[in-house]
């Protein structure tokens, strides 16, 4: 019998993602009446909610988490090193994302 291995994705990775999913729709977002409206609704408040916390992040932090996500491309600051921004705005993003109403139950 095999069993297989379950991948666990952090609950950080987990906001993160809904951020960036979030990011991309931007204003194209196109609702065709399909899907559950509680969702959507959840949805859209994490992303908002998530983005207003990675903008109070310093610059550098700001940049770490969009590259990370793809959003931006190109690591700016030649004098520092983007595992360590982006570990910084991680330690930083982590305790927030627990406590906000919005995406708290990721950590559960």
């Amino acid at each position: 019998m095999e069993v297989e291995a379950v991948h666990q994705v952090a609950p950080l990775d987990v906001c993160l993602n809904i951020w960036a999913r979030w990011n991309a729709l931007g204003d194209y977002q196109i609702t065709s009446g399909e899907g559950n409206q509680q969702d959507t609704k959840e949805f859209m408040q994490a992303g908002e909610a998530i983005e207003v916390m990675i903008n109070s992040l310093s610059r550098m932090q700001w940049w770490a988490v969009r590259k990370s996500k793809g959003i931006c491309t190109a690591w700016i600051f030649k004098d520092v090193h983007f595992a360590d921004a982006l570990a910084e705005a991680e330690a930083i993003l982590e305790p927030k994302l627990r406590k906000h109403v919005a995406t708290r139950r990721h950590f559960d």
